[in-house]
């Protein structure tokens, strides 16, 4: 709803900027700005916080590859008072804050891997929420090598950091706020390890498979009845399985093999035989629609929701391609979307999903 609306606002206001007299131009700017600070004094959608539910917000469904409709990875958990961020994909940090989801709350970012689109905006991120109202120390959780990234981005970031304190004042731009801190979680297949607890949230990281790329790890948010699944990129992975055991919803990356194939294919074909290697190589530590769903089903869960969908489709030819080889067998497969949101009201069974 939040892109649309700004789309088409827009360029309304600059069509009748154009068409207006200088008096109408002024009264029309003002009506534009005493609009604007009424929206920035609303805030964002602080009232998720307050919730007795878990709200999941897809920031980002794409992938590496571009695609105008689509960050990459990116899914975000509000529940127990706070917003945490599962990977941050470049273009994630901007359809959150157009989605207007509260980055002032946030109590953690959550890396599954350290491929570049699954990383790229951590900087962003770390500064974004900041500027939103973040006042305390910033938590980067990750499998082994979560330091090295963290110490990276903060390192880049932090020339930029003293400017926006030299300039905005300690007393708006907390120092406190920008120290990063990592949290290297555990990286080993069985039941998976409780890396952090607060009231009635639990979070779980455990391992997937996406060999060669390891570790890799998935994560399961347990707020009071309610439980969500977020896989991260992994082959159809049996540990998954065994860890989602029960959950209300399974978030789970998914790519076309059969579609990646045929590229791959016809690249070799065409004498692009670099690219025909780059596209081949990627069918063997991903999980096609099919799979997916199949571990849905081993795992007990009613509800899987697709992102990192890989290759970008267009419009009508994006469901039937996602869905043509899938046996849901009773289970609601939903294709994420960015800016879809997912709510599981406490003591309820219901799963309520709002298209974008």
């Amino acid at each position: 709803m939040f892109p649309i609306l700004k789309s088409i606002v827009l360029p309304r206001a600059l069509l009748a900027l154009l068409l207006c007299t200088t008096a109408g131009c002024d009264a029309l700017i003002q009506r534009i700005l005493t609009a604007a600070v009424e929206r920035q004094q609303s805030g964002d959608r602080d009232l998720l916080l307050t919730d007795d539910a878990i709200n999941v917000f897809l920031c980002g469904t794409g992938s590496p590859l571009p695609d105008a409709g689509a960050a990459a990875a990116c899914t975000i958990v509000i529940a127990g008072g706070k917003l945490y961020v599962v990977d941050v994909g470049p273009g994630s940090q901007e359809v959150a804050q157009i989605g207007e989801m509260p980055r002032a709350a946030l109590g953690g970012i959550l890396l599954t891997h350290f491929h570049s689109d699954h990383i790229g905006e951590l900087g962003e991120w770390a500064t974004q929420s900041w500027l939103a109202g973040r006042s305390q120390p910033l938590h980067i959780f990750g499998p082994e090598g979560v330091e090295e990234i963290t110490q990276g981005f903060r390192q880049a970031y932090q020339i930029d950091d003293e400017y926006r304190i030299a300039h905005h004042g300690e007393n708006n731009l907390p120092r406190s706020a920008g120290e990063w801190i990592a949290h290297t979680v555990p990286y080993t297949d069985g039941p998976g390890t409780v890396i952090l607890k607060e009231g009635d949230l639990t979070i779980t990281a455990f391992a997937v498979d996406h060999k060669p790329v390891e570790p890799a790890v998935g994560y399961r948010f347990d707020y009071k009845d309610r439980s969500v699944v977020i896989s991260g990129d992994t082959d159809q992975s049996k540990n998954l399985e065994a860890n989602a055991a029960g959950a209300d919803v399974l978030i789970h990356e998914v790519l076309l093999k059969d579609i990646i194939g045929q590229m791959s294919d016809m690249m070799g074909e065409a004498g692009q035989a670099r690219q025909q290697t780059l596209a081949s190589d990627i069918l063997d530590y991903h999980t096609s629609p099919a799979e997916a769903v199949n571990s849905a089903k081993k795992s007990g869960v009613d509800t899987i929701i697709f992102t990192h969908i890989v290759p970008p489709l267009p419009g009508p030819i994006r469901s039937w391609l996602l869905l043509r080889n899938v046996d849901s067998g009773g289970i609601n497969v939903v294709l994420g979307e960015d800016y879809m949101t997912i709510r599981l009201p406490a003591g309820s069974e219901d799963i309520e999903i709002e298209a974008p």
